[in-house]
């Protein structure tokens, strides 16, 4: 009973409470609070409070657990407070029904003057539907209103925040809206924020948001209104713009930034659209459309300022002002901007790549790197420590350059703009830039020009600007599009990566010095004349064309010290000098060697340092005198040296490889070219060709000749060291060999010289106290044996009157043609002659001749007359030997000599059978003399032969007739002059004579229906008469003697086998009985026709 009593007395306790406190859930301190009166409410169905017109200073407070629905019909608005007031909302109203305009308009919370504080807390919901009602509005000047929670609205016209309740006090000014919270309305023309009048400021790091049709999320009209965003404003509505401000008049100004982590979008709009006035965005967020321009700006001067964070998708419109995009701190820009004359860059990096249409574009500070465009007629600027890097297709075609141009040239382009200033131009990247300025003075920026990456290309000079900027390169290539050369003014700088000259096809001088720590590589096929003292500390690696150290009137040099590397194909060169080792694959060309300083004067170039050559040193070049000084070791990897030298005498002129210092070694080949040399003999050390000294010495084996040297008469050979002391390490030209020394040098020289590896073997010197051996070239027997085989050729054809006609007998005819002959010999001749050469011929001589008796006559008294005509061909081919090389009877080469033979004879027949038999020939001859080392020149000649020959025929018995015989054969040769490559060879014109006595013991006798005539002869001969001469160069003349004795037996037989016919055939052996050998063996056989 006690518990039930409780429990009864505690709820009629509680139900008393309730009774009397009817307004525990909707208790406002004041509905209608005057001046300076507080008001709390609290609960839920909270009344309207509505402050007494004209009333300052009341502040009501809503707390969380407020919470009302008003009726736009009973309250169009909740709560409101008239000036210098405060409004505090943490609890959750509505407002439903519609509304007008003007202050027909609801609102939940309203300011209906000045400088009031309305406050939507974070707790704090505020709703609205219908049109015209409003989520907080502020009517005056100077109110701040200020959402933390959450407001939405969902009728048309019905916005979020406004300070400008109903627009009906358009002239207001210092209104703030501050949003943190969300903000979202959906009717058309509903706009989540809007302020009127001047000097309004929105602030939203909140949501900003709007779906309806024509609902700017922001919208601001008047003059220096701004707009800060570091939160979200969207607008998802058609024809909604996101951000909409409005200066109304075209002096005023506007100011919209969008902070870090802000955005600002719009789906079928602009992200942000302002019109009338001189209006400034600035974007450090994002600015999107979606429907392509993300903002679009009005009349005015306008200003769009980029900062770092900044994104834009679509394109920036900057109206019809004079306006401004502005770079600040770091970004990417990749919309394209329209309506936009200026850009500045006051940033640290920014790359575009969008596009523009500037008239101006300065770069103040940091980096622009341009890989899009701004404009085909963009003017650009770049300040004092500022870069504006481009490619050759996107840098504007008028740049003054007061910082840094950058060129990143990842392709090949041209570019063909003017580029001024007093900064520096600097191509980077792997591609190709050729500067190509269209005006005449070229660029005239001052600052000096980088290449630090792939290759600069220029046709002038003044394409690299003023000629006092220099050129100073750190991995790049600078490439001739023209043959132009750098101005003399200009530095040239090497940094640690180095630097490439590619000349191409044509050629340049660099007059001035080349510095730095880099390396320096020359490409291109064309030249690079380097004039200065370069002192580059890198390598040198000519890789292709020339590049040459010096020319005749300049002392060039490379002191840096760095390894020279030649490549194949390359060639290095000039007069001046160069520090450090030099390795060569390709050509190292000295003085006027080098083909551009052709016809320059003669001079030298150094090396200070080692020289391996496994190519080509070219010393020769026009005349004669280069050197090739190499104060260093050298070693000959196969390599070649090709000189120019006076092939004469003992000390005629050369060019010369000196050693100076070090050690000649290894293999090299000396290719020497004859220039102007005649041959003369070498009568002491010879020609000095490769000079050792300051105590330079050379191995044996360290120089051969690439290829025979000859020069009129002589071969010369290659030997280490001369005949007097102190040359053992120079290398000389000789064409003798040198007797042994009577006794040897005190410094131990031996005073012998030693010929080089590859040289033909050489005669063992001759004794002390003799004279030297001297060297013809295999040529000279081969030469100086001709004039005696052709004379041959004419005597075998010429031959006697037995090998041509038989015998007297077979003479019988008469009348006008009576008979015809022929007939052909050959044979074998081995002969040799006395001389200088003491040349010999040893090979096969034939021929074959036709003949025909144009008249014959007899009278009673047995005398017979027989006139006629003959044509032959003869033809003499063999091997030549004489004294060459210092050997005597060297197989010195081949000889081929032809004769075609026009001829005459009359030949009297006395009675008893005695004759006289006359003969005059006329032959041309062709002759192919060839050496053993392949040298020789067909030439060609002529010959007259003439012969008288008398027989008296003895009869010793019926059948046995004995026949004493003398002959005469005249001679003149001709031999034209030849040139066979080395030196012109003529020979003398001379009359020579063969004398011929025998006897021939004859037979007869008739069988087979034949008469037989056999024979025996015994001859002897004997030449006599001019000797032979051939003269090398002019110079050197090389006589062979003419006056040999020779035996000669032979025989033959005749038979006449008809009435018209007969047959006839020799043989005969001849040799020498007084001077040089002679063996000659022949065969003959003819027939003879009588018509």
């Amino acid at each position: 009973m006690k518990r039930s009593f409780e429990i009864s007395i505690g709820g009629i306790v509680m139900l008393v409470e309730i009774i009397f406190q009817p307004n525990a859930y909707a208790a406002c301190s004041s509905t209608s609070p005057p001046s300076n009166t507080p008001v709390t409410c609290t609960g839920a169905n909270t009344p309207s409070v509505i402050a007494v017109s004209g009333s300052t200073g009341v502040t009501i407070n809503l707390d969380p657990t407020t919470a009302a629905s008003f009726v736009h019909a009973t309250n169009a608005v909740g709560f409101s407070v008239d000036h210098a007031s405060a409004i505090t909302n943490s609890g959750n109203f509505s407002l439903t029904g519609s509304g007008g305009t003007g202050t027909a308009r609801g609102a939940v919370l309203l300011g209906v003057t000045d400088n009031n504080q309305l406050t939507n807390t974070a707790s704090g919901v505020i709703n609205t539907t219908g049109a015209f009602n409003d989520g907080m509005a502020a009517n005056g000047s100077g109110n701040t209103l200020t959402n933390n929670g959450r407001i939405t609205t969902a009728g048309p016209n019905a916005y979020g925040m406004t300070a400008a309740w109903g627009q009906t006090n358009v002239g207001q000014l210092n209104n703030t809206i501050v949003n943190t919270g969300s903000v979202s309305t959906s009717g058309s023309n509903a706009r989540a924020v809007s302020i009127l009048g001047g000097n309004g400021q929105i602030n939203n790091s909140g949501t900003l948001s709007t779906t309806g049709s024509g609902s700017p999320a922001a919208y601001m009209q008047g003059n220096n209104d701004s707009l800060i965003n570091t939160g979200s404003i969207s607008a998802s509505g058609s024809a909604s713009d996101a951000v909409f401000s409005n200066t109304v008049g075209s002096s005023f100004a506007a100011r919209i930034e969008n902070r870090a982590g802000g955005s600002i979008i719009s789906q079928n709009g602009s992200a942000i659209r302002t019109l009338n006035g001189n209006t400034t965005i600035v974007n450090a967020g994002l600015l999107q459309s979606g429907i392509g321009t993300a903002i679009t700006m009005g009349n005015g001067n306008n200003a769009l300022i980029l900062q770092t964070g900044s994104v834009i998708n679509g394109t920036a419109d900057g109206g019809a002002g004079s306006n401004t995009v502005t770079l600040q701190g770091t970004g990417t820009a990749t919309n394209a901007f329209i309506n936009f004359q200026t850009l500045l860059m006051q940033g640290t990096q920014w790359d575009w790549t969008g596009t523009g249409t500037f008239a101006t574009a300065r770069v103040q500070s940091g980096t622009l790197n341009l890989t899009g465009t701004l404009g085909s007629t963009t003017s650009a600027l770049v300040d004092p420590g500022a870069t504006l890097q481009a490619n050759s297709q996107n840098l504007p075609l008028n740049v003054t350059d007061n910082g840094l141009v950058r060129f990143a040239q990842s392709a090949t382009g041209t570019y063909a703009g003017l580029i001024g200033g007093t900064g520096v131009v600097e191509k980077s990247g792997a591609g190709t830039l050729t500067l190509a300025p269209t005006a005449a003075a070229g660029n005239t920026y001052s600052g000096g020009t980088l290449i630090d990456g792939g290759t600069l290309a220029a046709g002038a000079d003044n394409a690299l600007g003023a000629s006092a900027g220099g050129v100073t390169f750190d991995g790049g290539t600078l490439q001739l599009a023209q043959s132009f050369d750098l101005a003399s003014t200009r530095a040239i700088t090497l940094n640690a990566g180095g630097g490439t000259i590619d000349t191409q096809s044509f050629s340049s001088t660099l007059a001035q010095p080349v510095t730095g720590a880099g390396g320096l590589t020359k490409l291109g096929s064309g030249s690079l004349v380097m004039n200065g003292v370069s002192t580059y500390s890198g390598a040198t690696n000519v890789t292709a064309g020339t590049l040459a150290l010096g020319d005749a009137a300049t002392d060039a040099a490379l002191t840096g010290g760095g390894n020279t590397t030649v490549a194949s194909g390359a060639t290095l060169g000039g007069y001046g000098s160069i520090t450090g080792a030099v390795s060569n694959s390709g050509t190292i060309a000295v003085a006027n060697a080098v083909p551009v300083f052709a016809g320059a004067s003669n001079g030298s170039l150094t090396i200070n340092g080692s020289l391996v050559n496994a190519g080509l040193v070219q010393i020769g070049g026009n005349g004669v005198g280069n050197q090739l000084v190499v104060n260093g070791n050298y070693t000959g990897q196969s390599g070649v040296v090709a000189l120019n030298t006076v092939v004469e005498t003992d000390d005629s002129a050369s060019d010369r490889l000196v050693l100076s210092g070090g050690t000649g070694s290894g293999t090299t080949s000396l290719k020497v070219t004859n220039v102007g040399g005649n041959g003369a003999q070498t009568v002491a050390n010879g020609i000095e060709i490769v000079s050792a000294t300051q105590g330079a010495s050379t191995t044996p084996d360290a120089f051969t000749l690439a290829a025979p040297v000859k020069a009129g008469a002589y071969s010369y050979y290659l030997a280490k060291g001369g005949v007097t002391g102190g040359t053992t390490g120079n290398w000389y030209l000789r064409n003798t060999v040198a007797p042994l020394p009577s006794a040897t040098a005190p410094d131990g020289d031996t005073g012998v010289p030693v010929a080089a590896e590859g040289t033909p073997p050489l005669p063992d010197p001759p004794p002390a106290g003799s004279g030297p051996v001297p060297l013809y070239r295999p040529e000279v027997p081969v030469y100086a044996v001709m004039p005696a085989v052709a004379r041959q050729l004419g005597v075998l054809q010429v031959d006697t009157f037995h090998e041509r006609a038989g015998e007297q007998s077979l003479l019988t005819e008469t009348g006008t043609v009576p008979a015809a002959w022929g007939r052909v010999w050959g044979g074998h001749s081995d002969f040799r002659e006395d001389g200088t050469a003491s040349p010999g011929f040893d090979g096969s001589v034939f021929g074959a001749q036709a003949g025909h008796d144009l008249y014959a006559d007899s009278n009673a008294s047995g005398h017979r007359n027989h006139y006629g005509l003959f044509a032959g061909f003869a033809r003499a081919t063999g091997d030549v030997e004489g004294f060459a090389l210092g050997t005597p009877n060297l197989d010195a080469g081949h000889l081929s000599v032809n004769a075609y033979s026009l001829g005459g004879y009359w030949t009297h027949i006395g009675p008893g059978g005695w004759y006289t038999d006359a003969v005059l020939m006329g032959s041309s001859l062709t002759m192919t003399p060839v050496s053993r080392d392949n040298v020789g020149a067909t030439t060609h000649g002529t010959a007259v032969t003439g012969s008288v020959e008398g027989g008296l025929p003895v009869p010793l018995t019926a059948g046995l007739t004995v026949e004493p015989q003398a002959q005469l054969i005249w001679q003149r040769l001709s031999v034209n002059d030849l040139n066979d490559g080395v030196s012109t060879v003529s020979f003398n014109n001379g009359n020579t004579f063969l004398g011929r006595i025998g006897v021939r013991l004859r037979g007869h006798f008739d069988a087979m229906g034949a008469n037989w005539q056999p024979w025996l002869r015994v001859n002897v001969l004997r030449s006599f008469g001019s000797d032979d001469k051939a003269t090398f160069a002019g110079t050197t003349v090389i006589g062979t003697t003419v006056g040999q004795t020779a035996g000669q037996i032979g025989a033959g037989v005749v038979a006449k086998i008809s009435r018209s016919a007969s047959l006839f055939a020799t043989a005969s052996w001849l040799t020498n009985l007084g001077g040089p050998h002679q063996r000659t063996i022949l065969g003959d056989a003819g027939v003879r026709w009588a018509w």
